[in-house]
């Protein structure tokens, strides 16, 4: 490295008439060092004779309170002020001053010689944002992080002189935000993992900012960060949680929910899903107190909440079950005499009109005695499966509803193929025909329109289980995506006070006792509605008592 330096005697020789008492100024303990300080025993001679650039340079060091440094000449003479004192400590200070550059700093001379030359040769200013710089502290050599430049000095020729220094240390700053990132890592992991949904909104659009795993398996399969909860989920904003958003925002007053229901489209293509949440909505405020977002936290209590509607469930159809079966008991023996009565009055009957009354009245109460011993059957099951064709089933089943198909305006059409007999119980599977019969005349109450009832052999090939198939289609005006979601429910129906919304539900479980599948397709469009339930009975299997 070379620095162009003019030497003591050139000054005198130039300009003997301008030798001046030149000053340090300034107070302070560098102030006062760099004053006592012997600069004759440095190349830059006595401050006298000081070049107007280094005297200067000096001086607005030392009277800053900013961290500073200089280097000077050739050979590097340091100057350096209050403000830096502290970061080098009595393992080099006051020695440091006016000592030559390597020799201070040999531990980091590797690092910061290349830097000085760029500035001293090429005149190349850097500057450097908490870097690692180890210098010798307290007798030991400590990890040191700096922010610093570094900058030319030049005389009035333009020639470099020196290099400036503007540093200020940061290793307490930086090992903090370590400390803070390692913090803000381990937090993260918990907030991974916590088995609790949580989200973080932010401003009033309540803006996804974090979301953890577990509430983005409740939102499903989307993309939420960066994006509105009214883009985001909107099925949010219909059921009133954007409401409940803006009032926490306003009020700055939490809202909990206990076993709140929300319908998500957690996957495009099927039905909306209910699910329950218990759930709080959490202001967040900065701190001036401003409210700047809501935290979400809660847990999904969907299976503990149908476990307490099943509950309840249970006992309602025990109640219904115990009902029915003593309806049906009570009502037995009144149909039996009825029945015998007119069977008398057909025998003494003479007119051939009062005969064919007689004859239609028999016909209804025995549909009337059939519907009570089924009800009966169901709560007394019958000890031990048999063996019955489709066909067997079918027209043990039709008979009960040829007066609602003749006043409906509903044509009934079969088709069957030859079936080898399944085991079952042959009362509740005929309770299943009749069941599906049922719904399909009620579909076409009031337009009329066509039942057909089709039996052959079949496979369930998700098992390649081998069976029987009975369909019932009928032409009415099919079933919407969210009813087909609830269609099994107990107590769920759509025929208002006239239903109970307990025959599928009855249904599904009579086909799984009997390890079967039943299954339904609808549509409502136009010329092509209506809807097919398709019961699958396998052969070889016993159904379960």
């Amino acid at each position: 490295m070379t620095v162009r330096t003019t030497p003591t005697s050139a000054v005198l020789a130039d300009a003997p008439s301008k030798v001046r008492c030149s000053e340090i100024f300034g107070a302070g303990e560098m102030a006062d060092l760099t004053r006592a300080f012997n600069w004759s025993k440095t190349l830059v001679g006595p401050v006298q004779l000081w070049p107007d650039a280094l005297l200067t340079t000096v001086n607005t060091m030392l009277s800053s309170r900013h961290p500073m440094f200089l280097w000077w000449g050739e050979e590097l003479i340091q100057f350096y002020n209050d403000g830096y004192r502290p970061s080098i400590r009595e393992d080099k200070h006051p020695n440091a001053l006016g000592q030559r550059g390597r020799e201070c700093w040999p531990e980091i001379w590797p690092i910061i010689g290349p830097q000085i030359e760029a500035v001293m040769t090429r005149g190349e200013a850097s500057w450097h944002e908490d870097q690692l710089v180890p210098i010798v502290r307290n007798g030991r050599l400590e990890d040191v992080y700096w922010t610093y430049g570094y900058s030319p000095v030049r005389d009035l020729s333009g020639e470099i002189c020196g290099t400036l220094v503007v540093c200020t240390e940061t290793t307490g700053m930086v090992l903090a935000k370590r400390q803070l990132q390692r913090e803000r890592e381990r937090l993260e992991e918990l907030f991974q993992q916590a088995p609790a949904f949580f989200a973080v909104l932010r401003g009033p659009e309540y803006v996804f900012e974090l979301v953890n795993p577990p509430y983005q398996e409740l939102i499903g399969n989307r993309s939420l960060l960066g994006k509105p909860v009214r883009e985001a989920v909107p099925e949010a904003e219909e059921q009133g949680f954007i409401e409940l958003l803006d009032g926490v925002y306003r009020t700055g007053v939490p809202f909990v929910g206990r076993g709140t229901p929300l319908e998500l489209a957690r996957n495009g293509s099927e039905p909306p899903e209910l699910r329950y949440l218990d759930f709080v909505y959490q202001p967040i405020r900065d701190s001036e107190g401003t409210i700047t977002g809501i935290m979400v936290l809660g847990v999904d209590v969907t299976d503990v909440k149908r476990a307490e509607q099943a509950m309840l469930q249970s006992e309602k159809l025990a109640a219904v079950g115990r009902l029915a079966s003593s309806i049906a008991h009570e009502i037995n023996n009144p149909l039996e005499a009825v029945t015998n009565l007119i069977f008398l009055a057909e025998q003494v009957a003479v007119s051939p009109e009062a005969k064919q009354y007689l004859n239609a009245a028999d016909i209804e109460l025995r549909r009337v005695s059939a519907i009570a011993n089924q009800t009966l059957r169901f709560y007394r099951q019958t000890p031990h499966p048999r063996l019955v064709t489709p066909d067997d089933l079918i027209d043990g089943t039709l008979p009960l509803y040829q007066g609602r198909f003749v006043s409906s305006r509903v044509r009934i059409e079969r088709r069957s193929r030859p079936c080898r007999p399944i085991t079952c119980f042959e009362g509740e599977i005929r309770q299943v025909l009749s069941n599906l019969i049922g719904n399909a005349i009620d579909a076409m109450i009031t337009k009329g329109g066509r039942v057909l009832i089709r039996s052959r052999e079949g496979t369930d090939w998700r098992t390649g289980r081998r069976g029987v198939v009975i369909t019932v289609a009928d032409t009415g005006s099919g079933m919407s995506a969210h009813t087909r979601s609830r269609l099994f429910e107990p107590f769920y129906t759509t025929k208002g006070n006239s239903g109970t919304g307990l025959g599928l539900w009855i249904s599904r479980g009579i086909v799984d006792r009997h390890h079967g599948v039943l299954k339904v397709r609808s549509k409502q469009s136009g010329g092509s509605s209506g809807t097919v339930f398709s019961m699958f009975l396998p052969r070889d299997e016993t159904p379960a008592g």
